[in-house]
């Protein structure tokens, strides 16, 4: 479904931070990509999603060639795109910030009502909190409330970069759930994290970067029978 091959990408014309990555993502599965700190995880994610025109290599959604393309018509193609960083507007309602997943049929009236209400079926803790100012949730209700915002577009991929960082245990736990309950749903999921075990534990796919390139890949059952020696020069677990 979405594929990226043999990415070379970076922000400086003389260093490549990502160096022939590759990563295949699987229709109705939660792809994981995990790796330490510098390893070019979230630079992955953004020349997935627009933000960063790789050097080489190209980045297939189906038999579309997004290489390159721009990031704010990736919406329109089925893909939610959700960044490590906090991107709710506190002083609006949690209502308002689920009406602007909308924006692009921000006309379409009757079609704003409808997909509304699926989404407060889908997350009825946000219905709860919808006259609520977004900025008084938790920081995990927070994160919950962008993935709900992102399901005003219906979308075929939700891209997912560090979506617990900075959060407690307990909280975190939440968010791996609502990721969990949607990939039960149908919905494909292409999810970066540094928190190995979750991405271990729900992700059917495993992907290792390291200094920019593939170290390993595999599935599920292939980490948690092997998942030390695999990961074991790069981070203690």
């Amino acid at each position: 479904m979405l594929s990226a091959h043999n990415i070379v990408a970076g922000y400086v014309d003389e260093i490549d931070i990502l160096q022939n990555v590759s990563v295949d993502v699987q229709e109705q599965q939660i792809t994981s990509v995990i790796g330490p700190n510098g390893s070019g995880k979230s630079t992955l994610m953004r020349v997935i999603c627009g933000f960063l025109t790789p050097k080489s290599g190209q980045v297939l959604w189906d038999d579309t060639d997004l290489t390159g393309r721009q990031s704010h018509t990736m919406a329109g193609l089925g893909i939610c795109y959700l960044p490590q960083e906090r991107t709710v507007y506190p002083h609006l309602t949690v209502e308002q910030n689920i009406y602007l997943g909308g924006w692009t049929f921000r006309r379409d009236k009757a079609r704003i009502r409808h997909e509304l209400s699926r989404v407060y079926d889908l997350f009825p803790m946000m219905q709860e909190r919808r006259k609520s100012k977004a900025g008084n949730l938790s920081g995990g209700m927070q994160k919950i409330l962008e993935v709900a915002r992102g399901m005003m577009i219906r979308p075929e991929i939700l891209i997912c970069d560090e979506p617990t960082v900075g959060l407690a245990p307990i909280i975190a736990k939440e968010v791996y759930d609502t990721i969990e309950r949607l990939k039960a749903d149908g919905l494909t999921i292409l999810l970066v994290d540094q928190n190995v075990r979750e991405a271990i534990r729900i992700g059917d796919q495993i992907y290792v970067l390291e200094v920019g390139q593939n170290k390993v890949n595999g599935t599920r059952a292939e980490f948690e029978a092997n998942q030390h020696d695999m990961i074991k020069d790069w981070l203690q677990i």
